[in-house]
Formats: C-alpha cells, sequence, structure tokens
C-alpha cells in the first residue's frame, strides 16, 4: 500500500513538472532574446537555483555525496547546463509552442538511450513507437519551412537538441535521485552549472543584450522572469527527482506530451504564435508514439 502510494506520489510529483514545462516557454519567450541574451538568462537560471537551493540546505540534514557518485553529478550538471541553454537559444529562432512541439518527443530520445546505456529491452512496439514519432517530428520540419516563420531550421535544431540533453540528464541522475535529497542534488548541480554558464554569460552583460539587468524593461518582463525562476527553476526541479524517485525515466518523460497542449494553448491566446493545421497531426502522431512506446513490454519484461 505504501509503495503504490509512493508511486502515486511520483507520478503526481512528474505531472507537476511538466505542466510548469508548459507554460515556462511562454514566459522565456516574453523575454528571451528582446529584454536578456540566452547566455545571461541560463546564467541567471543557475545563479539562482544555486542561492535558493544552498539557503534550503542550510535548515535540512547535511548529506555527504559518496565518492563514486561525484562523477554522476559533475556530469548532471553539464547535461543541465546544456539543457538550459539549447532551451534559451531556441527562442531566438523559433516560437514557445515549437519547443514544448518537440519536447514531445522526449520519452522516445529516453527509450533510445535507455537501451543503449541502461540496456533496457526494446521490443517491436516501442519500436513502432519510435517510427510514428519520428514521422510526427517530420511532418514539423517538412511542411513549416516557407509557411511558418515560427519553424527555423535552426530553431528546431536547438528545440532537438534540448530534448537530447534532457533525456540524457534523466537517466543521469536516474540512480542518484533514488539516493539522496532533492535539495543536495540539486544544490550541488546549479553551482557546478553556474561554474560553467556564469563565465559564458560574461561577455553578454551589455545594455544592449540585456536591457533588463539595467531597469529598462517593462514590468512585464520582470514578472516573466520571476515565474520561470520560481516555478520552473526551482519548484520543478525539485519535484523532478522526487518523480524520477519511484518512477523510470520513460515514465516520468511520458508527461511530456501535456506540455505542447499547455503551451500552444497559452501561446495562441497571448499572440507569441499562430495555429497552423500540422501542429495538431504532428502532436497526434508524436502521442501516439508515446503511447506505444510506454504500453509495450518485452518477452523478458513480461
Amino acid at each position: 500500500m505504501n509503495a503504490e502510494r509512493y508511486k502515486w506520489g511520483g507520478h503526481l510529483a512528474a505531472l507537476a513538472v511538466y505542466v510548469i514545462f508548459g507554460i515556462n516557454p511562454n514566459c522565456s519567450k516574453a523575454v528571451v532574446p528582446e529584454y536578456i541574451s540566452p547566455e545571461v538568462f541560463t546564467a541567471v537560471r543557475m545563479l539562482f537555483g544555486g542561492l535558493v537551493f544552498w539557503l534550503l540546505s542550510l535548515c535540512v540534514k547535511r548529506e555527504r555525496v559518496e565518492p563514486q557518485d561525484r562523477k554522476k553529478f559533475f556530469f548532471g550538471a553539464v547535461v543541465l547546463a546544456g539543457t538550459l541553454l539549447a532551451f534559451g537559444y531556441a527562442f531566438r529562432y523559433t516560437s514557445p509552442s515549437y519547443v514544448s512541439l518537440v519536447s514531445a518527443t522526449s520519452p522516445l530520445v529516453v527509450m533510445v538511450l535507455a537501451a543503449i546505456f541502461l540496456k533496457e529491452p526494446v521490443s517491436f512496439r516501442k519500436c513502432a513507437g519510435v517510427f510514428v514519432g519520428i514521422c510526427g517530428a517530420l511532418m514539423i520540419v517538412l511542411f513549416s519551412f516557407g509557411n511558418d516563420a515560427n519553424a527555423s531550421p535552426l530553431g528546431l535544431l536547438l528545440c532537438f537538441v534540448n530534448i537530447l540533453f534532457y533525456a540524457g540528464y534523466l537517466l543521469i541522475t536516474r540512480t542518484i535521485s533514488r539516493k539522496y535529497s532533492p535539495i543536495t542534488i540539486m544544490k550541488w548541480m546549479f553551482l557546478i552549472g553556474s561554474v560553467i554558464c556564469v563565465p559564458a554569460a560574461w561577455p553578454f552583460l551589455s545594455t544592449a543584450s540585456c536591457p533588463m539587468l539595467y531597469g529598462t524593461a517593462p514590468v512585464s518582463a520582470y514578472l516573466n522572469l520571476l515565474a520561470v525562476l520560481v516555478f520552473a527553476t526551482i519548484v520543478s526541479y525539485f519535484l523532478l527527482p522526487l518523480s524520477l524517485r519511484s518512477l523510470r525515466p520513460t515514465t516520468v518523460s511520458m508527461y511530456s506530451n501535456l506540455q505542447p497542449v499547455v503551451t500552444a494553448c497559452v501561446a495562441i491566446a497571448v499572440g507569441q504564435d499562430i495555429f497552423t493545421w500540422n501542429k495538431p497531426v504532428a502532436l497526434v502522431l508524436i502521442l501516439a508514439g508515446v503511447y506505444l512506446v510506454t504500453t509495450s513490454r518485452a518477452k523478458r519484461e513480461l
């Protein structure tokens, strides 16, 4: 009974994470790149996350990271930095809807990486799911160029890079999520990430690149940035390790099918994006692929 309740807690945490991730692209697009450069945007998120999680760590029992886990913390932080940086760069070339629509392929990417690196079994149904999901992703590419200014090749490529890094992050942090508290994990992730991102952002600390830092942006921009920092940086990355404690990475990433729905509705409502026919069709194909992947069972699993 406790195990079942614990598992449901993981599902609720994953659900909350991806609802936040669904709103995050809209808030991020409202500030990047018009009021803050992607490099500085990522560095600010890293610094804010590091500060908050280290302050929280003072209120809980200190956990020592064992030597054999230090590599996972380091590589997890590197991949997290890559995830957030690719996410920020994508908004220079595409819209929130495309960022989230491509994110719906994350269960497929996680499944492939898990099969390669974690030796998880792959069934025919999983392969069929990957094929259907790829068809959905190709529909975004083939039917959008020339018809939708938001569908630039570089923008979509950065979206896929973001998903690739994020999938790697889920796989790397899976084992340490079961061993350490979310606060311990995230305080080190954001600290190491800050060491990586702050020097990269230093050349872009100018009035032209980041008017937000000099008080010349509208109030709405600061409110959107605050939402990204509090919810998409602190709350979501606190809940993510909790979901990984009781759920497999592929199951957690399955909830990303909520993200494009939430993002598209908000983006179209506030005028950040336009409705085109290929988006819902591509979404259906991607979700069908996700369903096949996450409901399949290999012979040895059965």
